[in-house]
């Protein structure tokens, strides 16, 4: 793909040789759903699938971008300050100059291999990729954690998402062959190896497609925080629905509305698990992971409602299949993709299985990923 992107900054822009090149991971969140946003520990890892960019000042004030997801679309030109939101993939482009106060013209062509709506974090890859990008070539250092603060705040204030900050943190902070276990209130962070030993991680894609936010997920974020408004107005003053580990029940019989119920009930048993699940894998045991992982999902579906149809028919074919140590949802939900646990040997053959169900239950074939845990975002050479 970096090749394709420096050969087309050529033919667009010429003398290619002035301009650098960037790479930004996607991630996948091993678990920890839905509870960023609510003061919680998630278990993500960056992913070798991710964005493309070469970049360069061109000695003006104006912007011109080019992406090969988006050829349709030809060179986007416009003024550094143009605020204006055209619905599409420039205006994220538009919050960066925004929020890290660019203040010169650049060109830059832009390319991906994570698919759009795959719940495997594409915005925070492009954003988090160009707002290095843009630090490095005018000479400014940044630390990865700003860096992901900072774009945290282009999703918030300026794309209209609700989010929390582990996306961004994990394009970020990434390392090969490491989960990172974060508390994504204090941003305390750990690097965890994650070694499944003889057992494979399979990513399947349901390739519906999604927006998120045209979906639900800022109305969980709503809910989340009307629960926290209610424990408050009880005499709870919670900064966080996840700085609840026990006692759940007591808590409970505050919140009158069963929904509202059902959402405290999945916050605060993912969180526990999550913790579970980041011991589970120093201790090399796969299987209590699985289990864990399972578990996510049934709270996803019943409690948080947040799965729909087809990614249940990915988890639920997945667990049926012998050798499943675990499968769930991961992502934000209502479409993206799921992930599941099995022995190396018998990955494709359960893909093919799995394939074949999907098919037939929702009327399209779902997309499979083989992926590797990577570093955080970086500066890389043309040739890479």
């Amino acid at each position: 793909m970096l090749k394709k992107v420096y050969e087309e900054f050529g033919r667009l822009f010429g003398n290619e040789e002035q301009s650098r090149c960037f790479f930004c991971p996607g991630r996948v969140n091993i678990i920890g759903e839905h509870i960023d946003y609510n003061g919680g520990y998630v278990l993500p890892c960056a992913i070798d699938i991710g964005t493309y960019f070469v970049i360069r000042k061109n000695n003006s004030a104006q912007v011109r971008a080019y992406s090969l997801q988006f050829p349709k679309l030809g060179i986007v030109s416009f003024d550094l300050n143009d605020c204006t939101k055209q619905k599409q993939w420039t205006d994220f482009i538009k919050g960066i100059i925004q929020i890290f106060k660019i203040n010169f013209g650049f060109d830059v062509v832009v390319g991906g291999t994570i698919p759009h709506s795959s719940g495997l974090s594409s915005s925070a890859s492009f954003c988090a990729g160009l707002a290095y990008a843009l630090t490095c070539i005018d000479h400014k250092t940044i630390d990865k954690t700003t860096l992901a603060k900072e774009c945290r705040r282009v999703e918030n204030e300026f794309m209209g998402v609700n989010c929390g900050i582990m996306d961004q943190f994990i394009v970020c902070q990434g390392r090969k062959d490491s989960a990172i276990l974060l508390n994504c209130d204090r941003l305390e962070y750990e690097f965890i190896p994650f070694d499944l030993q003889e057992y494979g991680l399979i990513i399947a894609n349901t390739n519906k497609i999604r927006q998120l936010t045209d979906s639900k997920y800022n109305e969980r974020k709503r809910e989340s925080e009307e629960i926290l408004s209610i424990l408050k107005q009880n005499g709870y003053l919670f900064e966080n629905l996840c700085d609840i580990r026990d006692e759940l029940e007591k808590y409970l019989l505050c919140i009158p509305d069963t929904t509202l119920q059902k959402r405290f009930r999945h916050i605060v048993s993912e969180n526990v698990r999550t913790l579970q699940a980041a011991k589970a894998l120093k201790e090399k045991d796969i299987i209590a992971l699985g289990k864990l992982l399972t578990q996510s999902h049934f709270s996803l579906e019943k409690d948080y409602e947040v799965t729909g149809k087809e990614l249940d028919t990915l988890v639920h074919a997945f667990l049926n299949e012998p050798d499943c140590l675990g499968a769930r949802m991961t992502g934000a939900g209502f479409g993206g993709c799921a992930i599941a646990i099995f022995k190396k040997s018998r990955l494709n053959e359960v893909k093919e299985k799995v394939k074949a169900i999907y098919e037939k239950e929702i009327g399209y074939e779902p997309s499979f990923y083989q992926v590797s845990i990577c570093d955080g975002v970086k500066e890389i050479e043309h040739h890479e």
